[in-house]
């Protein structure tokens, strides 16, 4: 679910002596902390066992980046352009001068615009000229820059360094008719956690005495079952998870000298909170800290996790992250006829997201790698699958206080500021489908996976997980695959629980 459903299903606001709504947006949308207790000799976590598969080889670079660098590595290795080893530097910034000089400032300013900064929040903290762009930590501070990226000379701009493929260049290459994803890397991750956790997530709900649903439980289902048809199609997938326990190996009670501290510093008595001891802090926050530190683990420091699963254990080509969506009335246990379809792409950042200086720093990597276009043309394709199939209007977000259209006359794909699409680097798709909360899509949830078809309100349908992943597969086929190629994608062939291993 996105921050905007969350909000939608009466999600309980943090508050302390006078810190509003706007400061729970901006601790629930923009704070991007690190997963790690600010004690100074904290208790290590235990090191879970893992049962990911063993690091791939990373792939050879494209043709159009042969020229940059010989091989990815010297990007992981943050080596120059001559294969120098970089001295190691405590500034997040560094990687991004491996980007130097591969775009112009016309199409800086014209992705600044219309995409990722939307609301000229993040311009004041700019110097634009026809050479550079400088970022400073603050508008006000402009004595040290944070980061100067130099432009590529008009209508000349460098190939961006990249790992991944666009859907041009994976069409140019050769693949079996009964393959048409073959070699295609996708990434999948199952949104959320379920299980144990779903009810601190906020993601389980039952309407009138039914048996409840949790997304994270619902969305392994269906990524298991997209796995499999990727895989039938030639892909190479990984999936960021398999059970319904958390990927991070911090847990919530981790999170609270980051919690402490985050609310200290946004209260309007901070400077004599700073001077209690933490378990007197801890009496006047009450419940409000645990909130906040069970929020950081499953939001924050669970979702930069999987950024470094994926990070570090692959290579996708294109990521796509799975949710179900709901109405208002979901948090209150009300159904609804109403459904639609939503699919979200990377940007339109607030001003209270730009005043994050990692929000910043993250806007401007993805500006850079050139990730953008791909991520419409493949969301489109996978929008226009779901459309022919479920008949589903899109919900209507347009242009609004928190999302960008980006593709004209099509309300199905927005830009949004997503944890997810921003903390995962590379292209990144978020599909949400449905309206959990719908009287016939709650049926089918409940229902669970099942082969042939089953009746609902007088009328036949497959199993929704199978619809869902049957979709994104068929929609990855139409944005990656020549139009030559008639792929076979039909309906799984087993079945997936969330409790079962495929």
């Amino acid at each position: 679910m996105t921050a905007y459903s969350a909000m939608k299903r009466g999600k309980r606001k943090l508050t302390i002596n006078g810190i509003v709504a706007q400061l729970c947006l901006s601790l629930l949308l923009c704070l991007a902390v690190q997963a790690k207790p600010t004690d100074p000799s904290p208790t290590p976590p235990p090191t879970p066992i893992s049962t990911d598969p063993p690091l791939v080889a990373y792939p050879p670079v494209t043709p159009k980046t042969a020229s940059n660098a010989r091989s990815i590595t010297y990007l992981r290795h943050l080596r120059t352009a001559t294969g120098a080893p970089r001295l190691p530097t405590p500034n997040k910034w560094f990687p991004l001068d491996l980007y130097q000089g591969t775009i112009t400032r016309q199409q800086f300013e014209q992705k600044l615009r219309h995409l990722y900064d939307p609301f000229a929040a993040f311009t004041p903290y700019l110097d634009i000229t026809d050479s550079r762009v400088v970022i400073y930590p603050t508008p006000q501070e402009r004595r040290v820059p944070q980061f100067v990226l130099n432009f590529a000379p008009p209508n000349q701009p460098r190939e961006p360094m990249r790992w991944f493929r666009t859907p041009e260049e994976f069409r140019a290459e050769p693949h079996p008719l009964d393959k048409p994803l073959s070699g295609l890397r996708v990434a999948i991750d199952p949104g959320h956690i379920g299980g144990p956790w779903a009810q601190m997530e906020e993601r389980s709900t039952r309407y009138h005495g039914s048996a409840p649903v949790q997304e994270g439980d619902l969305n392994l289902i269906t990524g298991r079952l997209l796995k499999q048809e990727l895989t039938n199609l030639g892909a190479s997938v990984f999936v960021v998870r398999n059970s319904t326990e958390p990927v991070t190996p911090y847990r919530p009670d981790d999170m609270l000298p980051e919690a402490r501290d985050l609310l200290v510093k946004h209260s309007l008595h901070s400077t004599s909170l700073k001077a209690l001891p933490p378990d007197k802090v801890d009496l006047l926050f009450g419940h409000r800290l645990m909130d906040l530190a069970e929020f950081l683990f499953y939001r924050c420091s669970e979702i930069e996790e999987r950024g470094n699963r994926i990070r570090n254990n692959f290579v996708p080509d294109i990521t796509v992250t799975l949710y179900i969506d709901a109405t208002p009335g979901s948090g209150r246990g009300r159904l609804t006829s109403a459904n639609s379809n939503i699919f979200f792409v990377h940007g339109s950042y607030t001003k209270t997201e730009i005043a994050d200086p990692e929000m910043r720093r993250r806007c401007i990597y993805k500006m850079v790698e050139g990730s953008s276009d791909i991520e419409a043309e493949v969301a489109e394709n996978i929008a226009d699958v779901f459309t022919q199939k479920t008949g589903l209007k899109p919900v209507a977000y347009g242009d609004s206080s928190t999302t960008r259209q980006v593709i004209p006359n099509n309300l199905y794909v927005v830009a949004r500021n997503l944890a997810a699409n921003r903390e995962y680097d590379g292209p990144v798709v978020c599909t949400e489908p449905y309206f959990m909360n719908n009287q016939v899509v709650y049926q089918r949830l409940l229902a669970g996976d099942y082969e042939g078809q089953k009746i609902f309100n007088g009328k036949s349908y497959s199993s929704i997980f199978r619809e869902y992943a049957d979709c994104v597969a068929q929609g990855l086929v139409k944005a990656y695959a020549t139009p030559t190629v008639i792929a076979r994608v039909g309906t799984s062939n087993g079945s997936a629980t969330a409790g079962q291993t495929k």
